[in-house]
């Protein structure tokens, strides 16, 4: 397995502690406990930021790269583009709901898990069908001088979106929002 994909299932791996956690927030939250705005707060930050950031411009680079090599694969990896727009409009709706509730606006509930609910379901849908598709899918049709050119702009300081500084402060936030989810 090629350390690019490897970092992506990390990157999944971690996004899915996440959404253990917001799950466990929304099933306190409709059993009558107080909605944790902090933490919400801080995994929505993560949610928006680390993606656009950090995964999917690596996931784009991928997609770039096979559609040289797989002209044919080109409608499917167009249908990966489109999960991730469609992954952005559900984010917002799960924004603008929890604004409203944190704002004192009477939002019921169920609306708030709903909403919540509704871009967890389609985000690890989306992961799944990377981790089953896209990402066997890229590790047949790249080459290593693919691979090679993808780990360099990962690894380039000086691009803002894929420097090591951007992942490194988003991995720092992961740890403290497991550890703090723990206690």
């Amino acid at each position: 397995m090629s350390q690019v994909i490897a970092k992506l299932l990390e990157d999944h791996r971690r996004m899915t502690v996440l959404l253990d956690m917001l799950e466990r927030e929304i099933s306190h939250y409709l059993a009558g406990f107080a909605l944790n705005h902090f933490l919400i707060e801080t995994i929505l930050d993560y949610l928006t930021n680390f993606p656009r950031k950090c995964h999917h411009p690596v996931e784009n680079l991928i997609l770039r790269r096979m559609t040289i090599r797989s002209p044919a694969h080109a409608p499917y990896l167009r249908e990966i583009i489109a999960e991730h727009e469609r992954l952005k409009y559900l984010l917002d709706i799960f924004i603008t709901t929890f604004e409203q509730e944190k704002s004192g606006q009477v939002i019921r509930p169920y609306r708030l898990a709903k909403d919540i609910r509704s871009y967890m379901e389609y985000l690890r849908w989306h992961m799944e069908r990377e981790e089953s598709l896209f990402f066997p899918a890229a590790e047949k049709i790249l080459f290593q001088s693919d691979w090679d050119i993808i780990e360099t702009r990962m690894n380039d300081k000086g691009d803002p979106i894929f420097g090591r500084e951007a992942d490194r402060q988003y991995r720092a936030l992961h740890k403290v929002l497991v550890d703090w989810g723990e206690k």
